[in-house]
Parts: C-alpha cells; structure tokens; sequence
C-alpha cells in the first residue's frame, strides 16, 4: 500500500508544504485519468496506463511552469520535453500528446473555474 504523503502536508517545512499538498493533489488527478484512459479519444490499443502515466505529469507540470500559456506556443518544446521524460514510456509524441493536451486543459479549466469563482466572490462581498 503507498502511502499518500499529502496528509503530512502540514508537519512539512514552509518551502515543501506546497510540493507536499501538490504529489497528493496530482496522484488523485492521475487516478481519475487512468480510470477513464481507455474511453479517451488519444487512447491507442494495446497501451498501458504505463505508458501513458508520464504524458500527464508531463501536462500538469509543465502548466504550472507555463500557467496562462496556450498548449500550442509550447507544444514544440513539449515535444522535446516528452523525449527527455518519457521514461519506459511505449508512447511516441505523437501517441502521448493527446495525454499531455489533456492534462494540460485540465488544469486550465480549473484555473478559468478558481478565477471566475473569485470574481464571483469578490462581487457578492
């Protein structure tokens, strides 16, 4: 059984409470995708969730290196990004990108989603 180290979030120093909080927050995330990997129009047959694992941290953590960014201005950097981390991944870049994509868009759905939400906020204060 692996232990989710999110819950020790708080007896962390300052500078990892938040790397801490995000491994929790990304290994919750990651299990949604590989629950519905196989429904996923990017999905090729015969691939395992191995394979595929890397191309969405790849998504999530390049989004918070590049947040507001369009996929596309990076998608070329990316690319080299993905021959440098794939690991044991099977998935060349054109198989992997729809992953990357997707964890990418999901992230900047959840970013427009908080802003609006503050927004909201702010004017029902």
């Amino acid at each position: 059984m692996k232990h989710d180290p999110a819950p020790a979030a708080h007896l962390a120093p300052e500078p990892m409470r938040d790397a801490i909080t995000e491994i929790g927050a990304d290994g919750a995330l990651l299990k949604r995708f590989a629950a519905s990997l196989q429904q996923a129009p990017y999905y090729s047959v015969g691939r395992t969730w191995d394979d595929y694992a890397p191309a969405y941290r790849l998504g999530l953590r390049s989004w918070r290196r590049h947040p507001g960014e369009e996929f596309e201005t990076i998608a070329a950097q990316l690319e080299r990004d993905w021959k440098a981390t794939r690991g044991a991944s099977r998935l060349g870049w054109v198989e992997a990108r729809g992953a990357v994509e997707a964890a990418w868009q999901y992230c900047a759905m959840e970013a427009a989603s908080r802003q609006d939400a503050a927004r909201r906020a702010d004017r029902n204060a």
